[in-house]
């Protein structure tokens, strides 16, 4: 690209400056980015970055911003990410479908359910983009995003060039990528493939979710349960502010789980491998914080795992009752509860960001 062409797209129809960021994370906290763009092209996406490079500035890239925690303002160009477009080739039971990382998650799993598609109903209202989801490896209900994954594409940010990752070579685990990890600023998803079946396969045997379905199976009958149940559960985030999760489920060994479980027998603990998964919706509930408010945000009454934002434009209140929950839980369990959405800004500073889900 030509200095002239970089310089025509520095205007405010392409990049804008001192845009605030509230209408981009579901928390709608008004920190702002020092420049902005909505990319809904590679061509674009391909341009913003050089700009970002002539400019010596970080990029960020936010999906639907509905797991992050925008915590001060963000230097540099933050990108938000507007690729679409989905095609679908079936091979004998399978189908393979690949999705633009732009598109909305949950319109996706309607779309398969709609096709008679199996693999990610479990998966119904996790709001956020479809590239988050391998960023966060995505889960509910016993499956998650990694079980259906054949590949992802990816621009690499220094190359500007695009090529797949086997899902393999992820380094998928619990709520975790190398997209989180090693590989943070070196890449920027732009579409995933997915294997999901054409013939009848259910995941029903976690969190009572068979319970929630009345009669004969039906892919149908899943999907709406899933919503039933989340719907139920969790806040809207168009209603009510909030990231979803806040926190992630912790793991412990097997010897502090006995020891946890022999104090408190109502322990609420799920067997993960050779060590246990507790709910530290659970544990925060027990500790006495369901339905508290600090200031001008508080934890959700009907489920302590969702942190809400009730009228703070800034992030200053929910990082102190985060902190006051976090030593609550350690105090009384002697377990650590880690964050689940993404801080911004980013410790590092050229990191790409996609927002993820929640569980």
């Amino acid at each position: 690209m030509t200095d002239d062409s970089l310089e025509t797209f520095l205007q405010p129809q392409f990049i804008q400056e001192n845009v605030s960021l509230a209408s981009y994370n579901t928390f709608r906290f008004e920190h702002k980015a020092q420049y902005f763009a909505e990319i809904d092209s590679l061509d674009r996406l391909t341009k913003a970055l050089r700009w970002a490079k002539r400019a010596e500035i970080p990029v960020t890239v936010i999906g639907g911003g509905s797991n992050l925690l925008i915590s001060d303002e963000v230097l540099g160009l933050v990108l938000i990410n507007r690729l679409m477009g989905k095609t679908a080739e079936t091979s004998g039971d399978s189908v393979f479908l690949q999705v633009a990382s732009g598109e909305n998650w949950h319109q996706l799993v309607a779309y398969a359910v709609e096709h008679q598609w199996y693999g990610i109903e479990n998966l119904a209202l996790i709001p956020g983009t479809v590239g988050a989801a391998p960023v966060q490896n995505i889960g509910a209900y016993g499956v998650e995003v990694k079980d259906v994954l054949t590949r992802v594409q990816v621009l690499d940010v220094m190359s500007e060039t695009l090529e797949w990752l086997s899902a393999e070579s992820c380094g998928f685990a619990y709520r975790e990528s190398h997209f989180k990890g090693r590989w943070q600023g070196r890449y920027i998803i732009t579409a995933v493939e997915m294997q999901l079946h054409c013939l009848p396969s259910y995941s029903l045997n976690y969190g009572g979710l068979k319970q929630q379905i009345q009669g004969e199976v039906t892919l149908a009958k899943v999907f709406d349960a899933v919503c039933e149940v989340r719907q139920s559960k969790l806040p809207d985030p168009a209603k009510l502010a909030n990231a979803g999760s806040f926190f992630k489920n912790p793991i412990v060994g097997a010897e502090q789980h006995e020891e946890l479980k022999r104090r408190f027998p109502n322990l609420v603990s799920f067997p993960f491998g050779e060590a246990f998964k507790l709910a530290a919706g659970w544990l925060i509930d027990q500790a006495g914080w369901k339905g508290a408010i600090h200031k001008g945000v508080g934890v959700y009454d009907k489920q302590a795992l969702v942190l809400v934002n009730y009228s703070e434009h800034k992030a200053d209140a929910l990082l102190e009752l985060e902190s006051k929950i976090k030593q609550s839980v350690l105090d009384k369990y002697g377990v650590f509860l880690e964050r689940e959405p993404v801080k911004l800004p980013a410790v590092d500073a050229m990191a790409s960001v996609v927002e993820g889900g929640i569980q």
